[in-house]
């Protein structure tokens, strides 16, 4: 048993944790995603003494971090981090190069399935006495909500982070991870997620006449300029190709551009305007005939990059590299389409995706929680070496502006085109005011809705009846307007 656990344990009830209404500070809700009841908040004061945290600014902190981890590790305890596949792990290893002593501690849990790591995660917050009880977990950007606005998670600052390791962050990130209850910030991400549309300059140009990034955008820059360019591509192609591979595949940009959230600090709620746009578009690209109407992540879907009939799509910095690139049926210049791709902004800012690291109220030992975070989110040279080894878009301005200003961005798959330069700005702008923890299913409750409206089977009044009646069915305690 975790030795700092055991004056947490003498804690009876924990309390439940509280969704608050999106927007505010004011009001509560409950999350049917959670798990039943929210028992795993712990009582912060039995976190680990946060001197040692406190003191990670200076170089002296080494010392201490490092004898604090033999000791731990002497007595076997280990610290556990979880996530759902292998990146979090990889990324790890960075901070093992600074600190070797940690490794041997550092227990790595990939539940190798990201459908099930809720469930997993949910279960174990809610028995604090477990030996692998996690002391660190990852949240995606879809559910880190959930978790941020409970109880079950503390604050960084409790691990030893200041508003100066905070410096270099692109503002969204932090917003993402903040608990609207009471402001605090409960993670932080080593990475960026601003989304671009990525396409085919080789069929730009033969099928539109387009040379440049910037004569693309502005053929793309508003959805009304995107549905014209979209069927003048299926028209100027001869029928052989679609500007989207997936109606599905606008989702993100819309969802990234909502006015207000979906249910605001008074409990209420709204459906945006911007949502029966994104109804209005995804019935246009299907009744038109102007995408290939695939299925997102399906065979003939991942197969697109690879063939002349997909235009291009709307894709975020991991998207370019591990879904483009890795589908693209090559791997150098003149194998494949690599080499023939490039990037602009599209008709909005947005992004997509993204994992963040926080610790738990339990965790055993803050002083290393923070030490894992500072050095893996916050360390401007440790984040530059880990980008350019890995292709990953950190979440480090200095970092990004140093590797672009030094030719590292230059990217043979875009033709030469610098996807840092491209992606910075687009991060600066990136708006998630709009985010909520009730995004994940009421979005999922929306494209069961707008497919229906695409397909004819509805009529668009009709989708958006049913939509509020299965909001207010999931979630009795709000007020559907």
């Amino acid at each position: 048993m975790k030795k700092k656990l055991l004056s947490a344990l003498l804690s009876t009830a924990m309390v439940a944790s509280l969704l608050v209404g999106c927007g505010g500070n004011g009001g509560a809700a409950t999350d049917n995603n959670a798990a039943a009841d929210n028992t795993a908040a712990a009582d912060n004061t039995a976190a680990a003494d946060n001197t040692a945290a406190a003191d990670n600014t200076a170089a002296a902190d080494n010392t201490a971090a490092a004898d604090t981890a033999t000791d731990t590790a002497a007595s076997g305890d280990k610290f556990y981090i979880y996530s759902w596949n292998t990146e979090l792990g990889e990324r790890l290893e960075y901070v093992y190069k600074a600190y070797p002593e940690i490794k041997d501690r550092v227990e790595y849990v990939n539940v190798g399935d990201s459908a099930v790591y809720q469930e997993k995660i949910d279960q174990l917050l809610q028995t604090p006495d477990a030996e692998d009880y996690p002391d660190m977990i990852a949240f995606e950007a879809g559910y880190i909500m959930k978790y941020t606005n409970s109880d079950y998670t503390i604050p960084v600052t409790d691990c030893g982070i200041t508003d100066a390791d905070l410096a270099e962050m692109y503002p969204y990130t932090i917003t993402i991870a903040t608990d609207q209850r009471d402001g605090s910030l409960k993670g932080l991400s080593w990475q960026a997620c601003p989304g671009s549309f990525i396409y085919r300059a080789d069929l730009a140009e033969s099928i539109l006449g387009v040379k440049s990034p910037e004569e693309m955008q502005a053929k793309i820059n508003s959805w009304d300029a995107f549905l014209d360019t979209a069927r003048e591509i299926k028209e100027k192609s001869g029928d052989a190709t679609r500007i989207l591979s997936s109606n599905g595949d606008v989702v993100n940009t819309f969802m990234s551009n909502k006015t207000q959230p979906w249910v605001t600090s008074d409990s209420v709620f709204h459906m945006d305007s911007a949502m029966e746009e994104y109804m209005d578009v995804v019935k246009v690209l299907e009744s038109e005939d102007l995408t290939q109407k695939t299925t997102q992540w399906s065979d003939e879907w991942n197969a697109g990059p690879s063939t002349d009939a997909v235009f291009g799509y709307f894709g975020c910095t991991w998207f370019l590299h591990w879904t483009i690139k890795a589908n693209c049926g090559g791997d150098a210049v003149g194998s494949g389409t690599y080499g023939l791709w490039n990037m602009c902004q599209g008709p909005a800012p947005y992004y997509w995706g993204g994992t963040w690291l926080g610790a738990t109220a339990n965790c055993s030992d803050t002083a290393l929680a923070g030490q894992i975070m500072k050095t893996l989110c916050c360390d401007t040279a440790t984040i530059q070496t880990l980008s350019e080894e890995t292709l990953d878009y950190v979440n480090n301005k200095t970092a990004m502006k140093n590797l672009s200003d030094a030719g590292k961005g230059a990217y043979d798959f875009l033709g030469g085109q610098d996807f840092i330069a491209v992606f910075s700005p687009l991060a600066e702008d990136v708006d998630v005011s709009w985010m909520c923890a009730y995004d994940q299913k009421v979005n999922e409750l929306l494209d069961t809705q707008v497919t229906a409206y695409a397909k004819g089977d509805k009529d668009k009044e009709t989708a958006i009846a049913d939509f509020k009646a299965a909001v207010a069915e999931a979630y009795p305690a709000l007020t559907v307007e």
